[in-house]
């Protein structure tokens, strides 16, 4: 058995366990949800990804497929500089505001996924923090910090 059919079973066996779990807490009705109205769906798509992910692995088990290192070519300096940004952005939301922040998160975060030139990074980051503000703040009425500048 290879590595995608064990995971795979693995993810399977999960999705089932938590798919029982949420519907003992009650799934409600669709205009009224119950609280295991998320996770059972969550658990469902789950299981949906696990069953294709093990149908590609039997599909392609006939082809000698060369097993390659899992992290081969991974620019670990780019994780651990997307983790320390994730973190100072946690540590600076409260004193420079959602939007400012996230302005400024998102601009790093385009940055170093690769060259690109300097106007698509803002427009990128601008575009992001735009719409993820609205969507949030103005159609979910959540409230974010208000930075220095009242925005």
């Amino acid at each position: 058995m290879n590595a995608d059919k064990g995971t795979s079973l693995f993810w399977f066996f999960v999705s089932i366990v938590v798919s029982v779990a949420a519907f003992r807490l009650g799934l409600g009705k669709l205009s009224a949800p119950g609280s295991g109205f998320v996770p059972f769906g969550a658990a469902v798509l789950l299981g949906l990804l696990s069953v294709v992910c093990f149908l590609q692995a039997v599909t392609r088990e006939g082809t000698a497929a060369k097993a390659e290192s899992l992290f081969r070519g991974t620019l670990w300096y780019r994780v651990v500089f997307a983790c320390l940004a994730l973190f100072a952005y946690a540590q600076v939301i409260p004193f420079l505001g959602y939007n400012i922040t996230t302005f400024l998160l998102m601009t790093f975060l385009f940055w170093i996924t690769g060259r690109q030139k300097v106007w698509r990074v803002a427009v990128y980051s601008f575009g992001t923090t735009v719409i993820t503000y609205y969507v949030f703040s103005k159609s979910l009425n959540l409230q974010f910090p208000v930075g220095p500048f009242g925005f």
